[in-house]
């Protein structure tokens, strides 16, 4: 764990923090340590706010190449001591704002001596890699959350703001608006709030929506109404049917990097952490897909799922270059920390 940095300056902190927190050896003291940080003065939390922001608004044009490149340096980077300058992150922070503009997320132009939009309208866009995780602040004070490999187009309009998760799944804080509902798009049907906190998760077959506060309505293109979804209820919409449960207390725990499995099959546990990883894990035995996996792991390549799984289930985990295959006891093991 590195220690947080010792500066007067919380900009440069919440940067640093930011940065390391993306970095892939973030640990849970380290996630204590910020926690603490944040709650320790209001412009802590600001300062962080902002950063995050600022590394959001990069979605629009997250595909290129030069924000990959960009990136891949803030996160590969390790200066002496696990510091990061004021000065480096400010030149990083300009490339990527140079990008972003030239992407078309806020774009500008000049005008009469002044500065302007380029356009009246224009959705942004915002972007997840594998494994990644963001926060948007959007225009109305509402909170976007996504998950990692994740795409939500944003369009605000003066009677209604528009949001499409075109993959993967986010959760949305909502400002209240009486006058604006907000109206989020996935597939096939759209989930509609007033003022709420819910989760949204677009899969093959049709979505999953999980609310936490307050109440959503969701719709089917062409088939009108589904369900109105309620505090503390989830909905799984699957084709032509839908069905509405309990959301349990694991609603939204991807956003402290967390997944729960009760009673999953393997082969569900694998496609789910799959999610999260570039390398992916293979269940090769039919048998072992059928086992049952119950627990609290963390997200990512080094969740310590693969570790713990031969110390509960009859299986041997053989690291590849290709993939992580989980098969019967008694094949030979290869040692892996993913």
């Amino acid at each position: 764990m590195s220690p947080i940095p010792v500066s007067p300056d919380p900009d440069e902190i919440a940067a640093d923090l930011f940065l390391r927190r993306r970095s892939g050896d973030w640990s849970e003291a380290d996630a204590r340590d910020l926690a603490a940080w944040l709650d320790a003065a209001p412009l802590h939390r600001e300062c962080f706010e902002s950063v995050e922001r600022m590394w959001g608004a990069a979605g629009d044009v997250a595909g290129s190449p030069a924000v990959r490149t960009l990136r891949a340096e803030a996160l590969a980077a390790r200066p002496r001591g696990g510091r990061w300058s004021r000065r480096r992150f400010a030149a990083m922070a300009a490339s990527l704002a140079v990008v972003v503009v030239a992407g078309g997320v806020g774009l500008m132009t000049q005008r009469d001596g002044g500065l302007a939009p380029a356009m009246e309208r224009r959705a942004q866009v915002y972007r997840t890699a594998v494994g990644e995780r963001a926060t948007v602040t959007l225009a109305d004070g509402s909170r976007l959350l996504l998950n990692t490999s994740s795409e939500v187009k944003v369009d605000y309009s003066g009677k209604r703001r528009g949001l499409e998760l075109v993959s993967g799944e986010a959760w949305f804080d909502v400002a209240k608006d009486p006058s604006r509902p907000f109206v989020v798009s996935a597939g096939r049907h759209t989930v509609t709030a007033v003022g709420t906190s819910f989760d949204v998760r677009l899969e093959q077959a049709g979505l999953r929506v999980a609310v936490v506060e307050g109440r959503v309505a969701v719709d089917a293109v062409g088939r009108g109404r589904v369900s109105d979804v309620r505090a503390g209820e989830r909905i799984d919409v699957d084709g032509e049917t839908a069905v509405l449960r309990p959301s349990g207390p694991v609603a939204g725990d991807w956003r402290e990097g967390r997944i729960e499995f009760a009673s999953a099959t393997l082969s569900e546990a694998a496609a789910e952490m799959n999610r999260y990883r570039r390398v992916p894990i293979v269940v090769t035995d039919p048998v072992v897909a059928k086992m049952r996996v119950s627990g609290v792991f963390y997200s990512g390549e080094n969740s310590g799922f693969l570790d713990a799984l031969p110390l509960t289930h009859p299986v041997s985990v053989q690291t590849f270059d290709d993939a992580i295959r989980i098969g019967p006891a008694g094949a030979k093991k290869t040692s892996s920390s993913r």
